[in-house]
């Protein structure tokens, strides 16, 4: 696979970078690929050129039947055409020239122009338009192919079966690729919607609650349900008897026809039923992005909405209060302006400033960026308490890994050393010499007792200095000894 990819003819995409000329093939093939679609497979030369002077020439200013030539004489060169002559057509020498030659669109320029023509559709369009037809088309392929697998099982194993149970597996493996599609085309939209700055538009909020209503309640409500049921059925095609000779039929067919390397139909079959395995979290993945997309989009909404309400409801109160100062007397509407005021106005312009008993500010809003995501509730975790025994036993074992170090680390197989010959490296080693210093000179009583070494007094001209690349420790040089305690 890796091989004929890399060793693809890739001259039908040069029409694409060819300079100054890239307009004029660029309608050549779009006239050809439209003749296609028309069931217009071939189409004369003198015809496709009558149809495409005009066009041409608003292009590029003008356009000869020599330069047509030239430009049909390169497209077939590159592979995007493919000429030939009709014979029963030749009726004397001038028949049997360029103008009597068949034109057609090459298969692979085709696939490509399909591809270019697909990129000018909205993508808004694509989205809800396909989702719901999408589950359909796999549940009838994959119901088509339960019957084709039962029929080679009864005997029935005929070529056009093997041809056709192989275009239904490529059928599903595209619809699962369109499905992948849908969900994450979605979400694109929806992150797009949450990251513009711009300010929020009637027409998007009624275009975008449109799509969620129809994809909540309906394409991805019928996509959970049908997960389960898609995965039974595979599950018990994956456990037929016949199945694995039968993807070796398949294989083989199409290994005769070159279309695809052995042992692909396997990998397809296998793809679909991880995919719609709901342990493997493929889809489940797509969905939850979705989902948290889906959450935030409506909370913005909601907010916007919130907001839009509340500056309604101000505005009609300003407008009612209006409406009722114009209707009273100057005396009354002074009245109501001093009482609506004073009470802000009397702090401020007060000689002691700020009274002292005023309210305290409120606290500051708590900001969180999960969003309100509900947590199921929990039971409050209780610190497991321990026995007297087991305190005990834990006591000893530290006790132990203290002595172990000051073996090991401080007096190395010696009766006794200086406290600054100690080999201490990491800080772990510092904390474990300060708490082993402490418990000996500090601790007496049934601590003591288990410790196997002694700490005697500080030389007062010596220090012990330890460092490493994290930290520096500096303690008065002790004489450290070995005891027969425990």
């Amino acid at each position: 696979m890796t091989e004929a990819f890399l060793n693809l003819d890739l001259n039908c995409f040069r029409f694409l970078t060819a300079g100054e000329r890239q307009k004029p093939y660029m309608l050549i093939l779009a006239c050809l690929y439209h003749e296609r679609l028309e069931h217009q497979s071939q189409i004369f030369h003198d015809a496709l050129f009558s149809k495409l002077a005009e066009p041409v020439e608003k292009v590029t200013g003008f356009y000869t039947d020599a330069q047509f030539r030239s430009d049909i004489d390169q497209l077939v060169e590159w592979g995007n055409v493919t000429r030939k002559v009709e014979g029963r057509r030749v009726r004397s020498l001038s028949d049997n020239s360029l103008r009597r030659n068949l034109l057609m669109i090459s298969e692979q320029t085709f696939q490509l122009m399909r591809f270019l023509f697909q990129q000018l559709k909205p993508r808004q369009t694509k989205t809800v338009a396909r989702g719901f037809m999408l589950l359909l088309d796999l549940r009838t392929s994959l119901e088509q192919f339960e019957i084709i697998l039962e029929e080679f099982f009864s005997g029935d194993r005929s070529q056009d079966k093997l041809q056709r149970a192989g275009h239904l597996i490529d059928t599903m493996d595209a619809k699962v690729e369109d499905t992948v599609s849908e969900l994450t085309g979605l979400a694109d939209q929806l992150h797009s919607f949450l990251e513009a700055n711009d300010e929020f538009h009637t027409e998007d909020y009624d275009r975008l609650m449109f799509q969620l209503e129809a994809y909540n309640q309906g394409y991805l409500s019928q996509l959970i349900r049908e997960v389960d049921r898609l995965f039974l059925r595979l599950s018990a095609i994956e456990r037929h008897p016949c199945l694995e000779e039968f993807l070796t039929g398949i294989d083989g067919f199409i290994e005769q026809s070159n279309s695809s390397g052995k042992g692909d139909v396997r990998r397809k079959f296998n793809s679909l039923l991880v995919f719609f395995n709901p342990e493997s979290g493929k889809l489940d993945f797509y969905n939850q992005r979705v989902q948290r997309e889906l959450g935030e989009s409506i909370r913005r909404i909601r907010n916007y909405l919130k907001i839009k309400r509340d500056r309604s409801l101000r505005i009609q109160e300003i407008r009612a209060r209006r409406i009722e100062l114009l209707q009273v007397d100057d005396k009354a509407a002074t009245d109501w302006i001093q009482k609506l005021y004073s009470s802000v106005a009397m702090p401020i312009l007060d000689s002691d400033a700020t009274p002292e008993d005023r309210q305290p500010a409120p606290l500051p809003r708590k900001k969180s960026d999960r969003n309100n995501q509900a947590r199921a509730a929990r039971p409050l975790e209780v610190a497991k308490k321990l026995t007297v025994e087991q305190n005990r036993e834990l006591e000893k074992r530290k006790i132990e890994l203290i002595n172990q170090f000051f073996a090991e680390k401080v007096l190395k197989g010696r009766a006794d050393a200086p406290l600054k010959e100690a080999d201490l490296v990491t800080t772990a080693d510092f904390k474990t010499l300060l708490h082993g210093i402490k418990l000996a000179k500090f601790k007496k009583g049934r601590i003591s007792d288990l410790l196997k070494f002694s700490v005697g007094q500080a030389v007062e001209s010596g220090q012990a200095n330890f460092s490493n690349d994290e930290s520096e420790f500096t303690c008065p040089d002790h004489q450290i000894r070995k005891t027969d305690n425990g």
